[in-house]
Formats: structure tokens, C-alpha cells, sequence
């Protein structure tokens, strides 16, 4: 199964989508595989072996049986939207967010998208800072919350969010979202 994806941009200099515009404007930022470990402990041990910081919310959200795999291998080609491009501002909730990329043609990313982008994409510019557009995951502390695949200067990092109904994200923020076909 194919998921193709695109980059509605890569930056905040990238002009709003009208609502009467989805997917024919955007182009295709990353594609990355999925399915490619058998069980969760592999996927971990993977990021532990590239020595990729596991913040404490994400190590809870990989921990948790509502984290699943994909099962069987397949390529999914991803997209970037900041929530100005999705016509929003700052202060919005992920809720707001989720049905303005759907507006636009963009679907939630699978939980396994996290993980498997922070693997995949090693070459991560310093200061970049990557919201996963997904439904949200339950912490064992119970709030919800997305997964977050950065790179502060001290070395690539996932770390969890929270994405409850309450938490808001800023206009300038960069949410990873799939194409629908």
C-alpha cells in the first residue's frame, strides 16, 4: 500500500491555501517506509542505536498498546503544512488544525509516522521542529499528545506534545500531514 504525501511548503514564506485549493499545489516533501519492524521494542531499539533522544511523553506513547505498527510494509510520501498555510493563526487548537488540512485535501498521519520520520530523516537542519498532524495518543499520565521529531542543536530528538482538546499551536508551527488520493 502506497500513502503518497506532499509538502504544501517548507517554510513560512509560502502564501496560505485558499479553501478552494488542496492538493494540486502541493508537491511531495519526503517519502518514508513503514512496516519495516516487527514489533515496537525493534522500532525503540532503533532509535536508542542512531542515538536518537527519546523524550519522556514519546517513550510513554511508544509504550502503550494504542501505539500500533503498520502491518506490512509500505511507503508513504509526506507533506508539511504550517498552520498559517492552512489559513489559521496562532492560539488554534489541533482540532481546528486536523479540519483545515482535511479541508485541504490532507489526511492525520499514522502514529508509526513519528518514529519512522525521526529515523528517516537524519539529516534534519538544526532548529527545526516537526508536529506530527495525527490523531493523538493517550500518555500513561493520561493527557493526549502527538509525537514531535526535532533537532535542537544537541542532536536529533522525538518527543511527545501535548494535543489534547485544550492545547493550541502557533501560527508559524510545521504539522506533517499525508496527501489523500
Amino acid at each position: 500500500m502506497s500513502y503518497p504525501v506532499t509538502a504544501v511548503g517548507t517554510g513560512a514564506d509560502v502564501a496560505p491555501l485558499g479553501r478552494d485549493q488542496t492538493t494540486k499545489n502541493v508537491r511531495t516533501w519526503k517519502t518514508i517506509t513503514l512496516g519495516n519492524y516487527g514489533t515496537v521494542i525493534e522500532l525503540r531499539d532503533a532509535l536508542v542505536h542512531q542515538n536518537i533522544w527519546i523524550g519522556d511523553i514519546a517513550g510513554q506513547m511508544l509504550r502503550l498498546p494504542t501505539f500500533a505498527l503498520t502491518s506490512g510494509q509500505a511507503d508513504i510520501a509526506l507533506s508539511i503544512a504550517s498552520v498559517r498555510q492552512l489559513g489559521l493563526q496562532s492560539g488554534t487548537s489541533f482540532t481546528k488544525i486536523h479540519a483545515s488540512a482535511m479541508e485541504h485535501g490532507l489526511d492525520l498521519c499514522p502514529p508509526e509516522v513519528g518514529p519512522q520520520l525521526r529515523l528517516q530523516y537524519l539529516d534534519q537542519k538544526v532548529g527545526e521542529y516537526l508536529l506530527i498532524g495525527m490523531k493523538p495518543l493517550p500518555t500513561a499520565d493520561g493527557p493526549l499528545a502527538c509525537f514531535v521529531v526535532g533537532n535542537g542543536g544537541a542532536g536529533l530528538f522525538i518527543i511527545g506534545r501535548s494535543a489534547g482538546a485544550e492545547s493550541t499551536v502557533p501560527s508559524r508551527a510545521r504539522l506533517v500531514f499525508v496527501l489523500r488520493q
